[in-house]
């Protein structure tokens, strides 16, 4: 019944239309129009990659920072040739969807830490919805204007926190680094000045409204990656609020 009603959906004109949508933003990336790659398109933004990481010949290394359940890794792996991963996610809870990802992949490395700035141990709050899982703790003011409870905390864990340049060998060549960690960006860029100089692109989501009590803001990451010698290269539509945009993906290239 469900398979039926899908391609009547497909049929109709609002579904013919997006279909041709679909189609033509695909064609313009190179790829084939169908939905589960607009699928992985949407999960990894590879919309706003580099036309030179997109359509490398070579495989190359993607480092995964907050990668939940993978759904960032598997949907890369689908569009290019990987030559390993390294991911990491402090959140017990996703370890079990992760390793199933990265089982299928070369070189893939399953990191249960969080990054900062230094070693040691830190406390990681798990939400409701645990791609908002941060190590600061929510705003609540803007936690209500999602709605669903996602930001409700469930339990405090003791994480280890680590340094990404204690993890990375230097002079490691990176094709993609992507970053989200509900706010906690500046300290992870802190821990990770030695891999970012062989990093060619760096991927994080920025909010535009502080989501986390001590989190930073886009201007301020802006500031931090030209520091580290990158440039902004594209940034997603916001997710929009009440008041207005609360967050976008934003992609830099080395300068």
């Amino acid at each position: 019944m469900k398979l039926f009603s899908n391609i009547l959906r497909s049929l109709a004109p609002h579904g013919l239309i997006e279909r041709h949508r679909r189609r033509f933003f695909l064609h313009r990336l190179g790829l084939s129009g169908t939905v589960e790659m607009a699928e992985a398109v949407a999960a990894c933004r590879f919309d706003l990659w580099p036309l030179e990481l997109r359509t490398r010949t070579e495989p190359w290394l993607l480092v995964d920072v907050g990668a939940n359940l993978g759904e960032f890794t598997a949907a890369a792996a689908r569009l290019v040739r990987l030559k390993g991963v390294h991911a990491f996610e402090p959140q017990p809870g996703c370890h079990a969807d992760l390793r199933k990802v990265l089982a299928t992949l070369p070189e893939s490395k399953m990191h249960g830490v969080a990054l900062g700035a230094e070693m040691g141990e830190i406390d990681l709050l798990c939400t409701t919805n645990s791609k908002m899982a941060s190590v600061l703790a929510p705003d609540q003011r803007v936690a209500e204007g999602y709605g669903g409870g996602d930001f409700d905390i469930q339990q405090r864990v003791k994480v280890p926190l680590v340094r990404l340049d204690d993890v990375i060998p230097q002079g490691t060549e990176i094709g993609l680094l992507k970053i989200d960690v509900q706010g906690y960006e500046l300290p992870v860029l802190e821990g990770a000045a030695q891999t970012l100089r062989s990093t060619q692109t760096l991927l994080m989501e920025v909010n535009y409204t502080p989501h986390y009590h001590g989190g930073a803001a886009f201007d301020m990451l802006h500031e931090a990656v030209r520091r580290h010698g990158f440039r902004t290269f594209g940034v997603s539509a916001p997710y929009v609020g009440h008041e207005g945009p609360l967050w976008a993906d934003a992609l830099f290239v080395r300068a």
